[in-house]
């Protein structure tokens, strides 16, 4: 098939939706598929050979103004392009298939809104959020993209993500179908894993038989860090005796306010801010469980990255990776993120050694399951569905008058 995938910058370093397009360009290629990449901005070594990028200008002074001259633009590109199957994100809305990776802009608001007090501050929060131009930007786009006279198939990462595709848009469940993301875990390998583990204690000062728990986000206060560190300081002052966890920070995030606040709570000589990694294997390798208590996360990639490396995960309800997790064997699933006695219980749980070893071994057989491989076989399916009904239909009147 003739692909078009849209996507706005294509730098994984980014994060994990900038990752997933790169990796599914480069999987669709391997598998004989030809892909046409409209984006703006991209990382030439993350593009595999075999993709035809197709630069797609934005102009503005601010960034919702670029925003959108690179979604109307790349309208005016794919209404003239030749292709079996176009395949859009998040932000623009002429495609076939939409896989809208960080879920949809109203739940985003209203989860996050969670993270404030209910009350004057959630409030504020909320009404201020609204009359931002950026949110009426982001509500328009997708009134776009999920129009039901566009028809096009949604792809929801999770049941979660679904139940607001049906909320907020009213898209009909048989224009959804839920495939879960996906990881190249050949990507998190490493020479030695147990080389690896020593390195990283020792960088952090750390004993072997220490208990670390990993956290990566890179928006911090979203994926529940304030939360995790209250349950920490929770645990202590539950039973004095309760074996220590080593919390390991890694992202992108402002570290300075989280270790005022570790300082504050009295727990500063067991969190590890480590700041942006740009190498995060070895701190999987070096911990022993990983824990995300997100406000909203669609289905979150490095959860399923965790689970490859076997360590189990504490998360919220919240995220939709945690639906694959069963509860008590690769993990544990807390209904949200201030529930500080749920997050200090699953903490305690995985304190037992004999247990979370065998919770480990399940984590990695789970982890290693999300593969790009049953991922693109239901995602190709979907194309190739379109690309039936589009041979059916006849080319659209922009590639007659084109010629």
């Amino acid at each position: 098939m003739q692909l078009a995938i849209n996507f706005r910058r294509v730098e994984p370093s980014r994060g994990g939706a900038e990752t997933y397009v790169a990796d599914l360009c480069r999987r669709l290629v391997e598998r004989g598929h030809r892909v046409d990449l409209y984006a703006s901005e991209w990382d030439e070594a993350a593009i595999a050979k075999g993709v035809r990028v197709i630069p797609i200008a934005e102009s503005g002074r601010s960034r919702w103004a670029r925003m959108l001259s690179f979604a109307r633009n790349s309208e005016a590109a794919l209404r003239t392009a030749r292709f079996d199957c176009s395949v859009g994100f998040i932000n623009t809305w002429h495609h076939d298939v939409i896989i809208p990776q960080g879920g949809v802009h109203p739940a985003s608001l209203e989860h996050n809104a969670r993270r404030f007090p209910a009350g004057w501050r959630r409030s504020l929060y909320t009404a201020g959020k609204r009359v931002n131009p950026k949110d009426w930007l982001y509500r328009a786009i997708e009134r776009r993209q999920y129009d039901p006279a566009l028809g096009a198939r949604v792809v929801a990462v999770s049941r979660f993500v679904r139940g607001h595709l049906e909320r907020y848009y009213g898209v009909s469940r048989e224009r959804i179908r839920v495939i879960p993301n996906a990881i190249d875990a050949d990507r998190l390998r490493v020479d030695d894993p147990g080389a690896a583990r020593r390195a990283f204690r020792d960088r952090l000062g750390l004993e072997a038989d220490a208990l670390v728990a990993l956290f990566v986000a890179h928006n911090f206060r979203l994926k529940g860090l304030d939360p995790l560190l209250a349950a920490l300081r929770l645990r202590l002052d539950r039973d004095r005796q309760a074996r220590p966890v080593h919390l390991v920070v890694c992202g992108g995030g402002a570290v300075g306010p989280y270790r005022r606040k570790a300082r504050a709570l009295g727990i500063d000589r067991y969190v590890h801010l480590l700041g942006f990694e740009a190498d995060i294997r070895p701190a999987f390798h070096g911990s022993d469980c990983f824990t995300l208590p997100s406000y909203y996360d669609p289905c979150s990639l490095v959860v399923f990255e965790a689970l490859a490396c076997g360590l189990p995960v504490v998360t919220t309800a919240t995220n939709g990776a945690g639906e694959v997790i069963t509860e008590g064997r690769e993990g544990f699933i807390v209904p949200e993120p201030d529930d500080l006695a749920g997050l200090a219980g699953a903490l305690d749980r995985l304190c037992d050694d004999r247990a979370r070893s065998a919770m480990a071994k399940a984590a990695a057989k789970l982890g290693q399951a999300q593969s790009f491989d049953v991922h693109l076989d239901r995602l190709i399916a979907l194309f190739e569905e379109v690309a039936a009904d589009r041979s059916a239909a006849g080319p659209p009147r922009e590639w007659r008058a084109a010629g």
